[in-house]
């Protein structure tokens, strides 16, 4: 019997990491949202008693202590594997060059934040939180989302020079989870930064823009991978995810790795 924590689980990736180890019943999977009431996490909390939905909010200190308080009852004080899959962005400036970010303070702040207050920030104060939980387990594993764009190898050969923001955040998450790898060691506590690789989460029928875009991001991927077809679905990223979380030790902990495990292969 393992115990998992999820935040932002509410859509997405963070979803499909819920729906995929409530299949095990002998799991016990805490679903962290802002809204508990959201329609498909309420409907798979329905269908998978082993589901627990605890609301939490990982930007608001004192909603993500709360939600860590609320799972402590739920798991006897104690955690397994703790996700921290939060995130947030700007869409409406992701395709501006650093070069073509404005010269107001402001309107770069409105930029920034979204991303940093998720994957900084949020980052830390859900980690805090959840750190004396992850103690008390067994497998004392904490996993950071994050992303190939945030690492600079992969910008140098793919030449991706947009998404700024979202970029450094999540290469800033990839400092800070080296730095926790760093500190928790002693405790046996393993850290990792893992991208799920380029994943379709759109909801819906996609813009012609977005469309577009994503040729367009095709087009360099393919510098790295000449065999990508396209985006996979958050069936096989979360599957793919599990294998590598279920294989992280000591000498991986503190990385930045591929949803296959390694840093080549990261579409």
């Amino acid at each position: 019997m393992s115990s998992y924590a999820i935040t932002g689980a509410s859509k997405g990736i963070g979803l499909e990491f819920v729906r995929q180890l409530a299949v095990d019943t002998s799991n016990t999977v805490l679903a962290i949202v802002r809204n508990p009431k959201a329609a498909e996490i309420s409907q798979l909390a329905s269908k998978y008693p082993n589901v627990h939905v605890v609301k939490g909010d990982v930007t608001d200190p004192k909603s993500i202590l709360e939600a860590a308080s609320t799972a402590a009852t739920i798991t006897g004080g104690k955690l397994d594997v703790f996700i921290h899959n939060s995130n947030a962005s700007d869409s409406t400036t992701a395709a501006l060059n650093p070069s073509q970010i404005p010269f107001d303070s402001e309107a770069v702040r409105a930029i920034f934040e979204p991303s940093f207050s998720t994957a900084i920030y949020g980052g830390l104060w859900a980690t805090n939180a959840f750190i004396p939980l992850i103690e008390k387990g067994s497998q004392k594993k904490i996993v950071h989302i994050s992303t190939a764009m945030g690492d600079t190898d992969f910008i140098n050969k793919t030449g991706v020079s947009y998404a700024v923001a979202y970029s450094v955040a999540k290469a800033g998450m990839n400092i800070q989870v080296a730095k926790y790898a760093a500190e928790l060691a002693p405790k046996g506590i393993k850290v990792l930064a893992l991208s799920p690789g380029w994943v379709n989460t759109w909801e819906g029928e996609k813009p012609a823009e977005v469309v577009q875009g994503e040729e367009y991001m095709l087009k360099q991927f393919q510098v790295v991978d000449p065999e990508l077809k396209g985006q996979i679905l958050p069936e096989e990223s979360v599957r793919k995810c599990l294998e590598v979380i279920g294989r992280l030790d000591e000498k991986r902990s503190g990385l930045l790795l591929s949803h296959h495990g390694d840093r080549e292969r990261w579409t």
